[in-house]
């Protein structure tokens, strides 16, 4: 799932899936036609059911099933459209994990790519979630956006979930908070040495956070043409293996 309002992996998938392209992708399959029936629901008509169920997901290549966001839906209203329209409180950021407890029994592992922005929708992911992970390049300003999101991810579940009446009943539904399973150094350089790069993000995550460097993955993801290449198809590098070793690193930590 997609809830990134840009729409990248979206548009990477719709168009490589034999789909067409996603601007004219239909709007009933798209994360942001759940997000816009639930908000209409909490504030226009508390008695309807909805029974979306699996019939806005699609499937890509036989491989796995995918909803994406739009930038195109009604009116061209993006995730972040919709996002501001949502109010602060456990009736919308329960929204995403509403409609995934319909579909959760069909699948061993859903994933969530979020994007950096710290939106409601985003809460709503980071709240459900039972496991997060983190990429980063090796430069100071990903590593204080690293350290920022770890914190997020912190406040945010304790700020909705702590020990306040409403907090009772939201961790109940979410359930705990969600687990850093692992950072991994993404995009890194052959003929680059990051040995000082490396450290010094080790002591900034061992300083600032409550994670020791072992939180940091054993895998990292070169920047190989083939590795982007594929990526922009939707594919996995059949020359590199990277991702499917980084994947085994995160299963067998999970």
């Amino acid at each position: 799932m997609d809830i990134d309002p840009q729409s990248s992996l979206s548009e990477i998938l719709v168009s490589n899936g034999g789909f067409g392209l996603l601007k004219t992708w239909q709007k009933e399959k798209t994360l942001n036609y759940i997000f816009d029936l639930y908000i209409s629901k909490i504030e226009k008509y508390p008695c309807i059911e909805l029974k979306l169920g699996d019939s806005v997901i699609e499937s890509y290549k036989d491989l796995y099933d995918f909803v994406p966001s739009s930038l195109f839906y009604r009116n061209n209203m993006g995730l972040d459209a919709l996002a501001l329209m949502m109010k602060d409180d456990i009736q919308y950021l329960s929204i995403l994990k509403n409609w995934v407890d319909t579909i959760r029994e069909g699948y061993d592992i859903i994933l969530i790519d979020c994007p950096p922005a710290n939106n409601l929708i985003t809460r709503s992911a980071f709240l459900m979630s039972d496991y997060y992970i983190i990429p980063t390049v090796l430069d100071g300003l990903s590593t204080n956006g690293v350290i920022h999101y770890i914190n997020t991810i912190e406040e945010t579940y304790e700020k909705y979930c702590g020990d306040t009446d409403d907090g009772i009943i939201a961790k109940h539904f979410f359930g705990e908070k969600p687990q850093l399973v692992g950072i991994f150094y993404n995009l890194l350089r052959a003929q680059v040495n990051y040995d000082d790069a490396k450290a010094d993000f080790e002591d900034e995550i061992d300083g600032q956070t409550s994670y020791s460097k072992s939180i940091i993955l054993n895998s990292e993801i070169n920047n190989y043409i083939d590795i982007a290449r594929r990526t922009q198809e939707g594919n996995v590098s059949i020359d590199k293996e990277d991702f499917k070793v980084l994947a085994r690193e995160i299963l067998n930590k999970i």
